[in-house]
């Protein structure tokens, strides 16, 4: 608890200013969740369990043609992710999981010294993200006209799903947040077991030594990890993950160290800024860190 506390501080005084990590999670958040939503809504594949208007490739179909367009539709999503897994690591983790934003909405209604009404326009954005995470989930599963069109039974088990979901995905956002990334997630589990991208992630390069020691980047760290420290193997992870892999293998790679680490440098030494930032992210070549203090470690991300 102590240090979910600790990162709330760190994000509000790193959030007093914009952020290109922010803009570009909000543009792929919002293509995540628009492909999720757009294969059911199009017709490329969807199931309808209320009047049985499946459809495939845009055209009517059999419930079984269906089924079979929506099986397929889910694995070429998870094959989307897993390639991207080999090129970026496990950048969609950070910037495409509609589940890793329900999370943030979270954390902002939760910043410390939020005013009433800033917490209720983020409590309102949260709840609205959500229901609309569940309606693109649900319409794979029946067309949303049921919603509208309905008789009196179907249009009360149609909304309170919608309810019962947001509400759900709500209520992870305020208290289970990142411990189902950590812990459960099932695409972050398989990908602690896969080795990913070995030159594309959160590197540390100290050798000018800029780094100032604040640990803001630790603090700030969603999945416990140290940022510094990605290479080193990382064995105290709860929940099924492989043991001993390095903290890069557990990483999502959402660029909360690298803001963090901006802002302080530019705070305390802008001399430096940004050039001298020591925490960086994106395509590198050679050890996962390099410090002025201690020799290269030249350990790789794990099989």
């Amino acid at each position: 608890m102590a240090g979910v506390v600790v990162r709330r501080k760190v994000l509000k005084a790193v959030g007093v200013r914009p952020h290109r990590y922010r803009t570009l999670r909000l543009l792929s958040q919002t293509f995540s969740l628009a492909v999720l939503a757009i294969v059911p809504l199009t017709g490329l594949a969807r199931v309808d369990f209320w009047r049985g208007r499946h459809a495939l490739l845009f055209e009517p179909a059999s419930f079984k043609h269906g089924l079979a367009g929506v099986i397929i539709g889910i694995a070429a999503m998870y094959v989307v992710t897993f390639l991207s897994n080999l090129v970026a690591g496990r950048l969609f983790c950070g910037f495409g999981c509609p589940v890793a934003q329900v999370s943030r909405f979270g954390e902002r209604i939760d910043t410390p010294g939020l005013k009433r009404p800033a917490r209720l326009r983020w409590s309102a954005l949260g709840a609205a993200y959500s229901a609309v995470f569940v309606l693109a989930v649900l319409a794979w599963w029946v067309d949303l006209r049921m919603l509208v069109l309905g008789d009196g039974r179907e249009l009360a088990i149609g909304w309170a799903l919608v309810a019962v979901g947001t509400a759900g995905a709500y209520l992870h956002g305020r208290y289970w947040r990142w411990s189902f990334c950590k812990n459960v997630c099932p695409i972050g589990l398989y990908y602690s077991f896969v080795a990913p991208a070995s030159y594309f992630g959160i590197h540390f390069r100290n050798d000018e030594r800029t780094c100032i020691e604040c640990n803001a980047c630790d603090h700030v760290c969603p999945v416990d990890l140290k940022p510094r420290e990605l290479a080193r193997p990382v064995d105290d992870r709860r929940g099924v993950s492989l043991l001993d892999a390095p903290g890069f293998n557990h990483c999502l790679e959402c660029g909360d160290c690298v803001d963090a680490c901006e802002r302080m440098i530019q705070v305390r030494t802008p001399e430096v800024f940004p050039q001298g930032v020591p925490l960086r992210f994106g395509y590198f070549r050679g050890p996962q860190r390099v410090d002025a203090d201690e020799p290269v470690d030249e350990t790789k991300p794990s099989d």
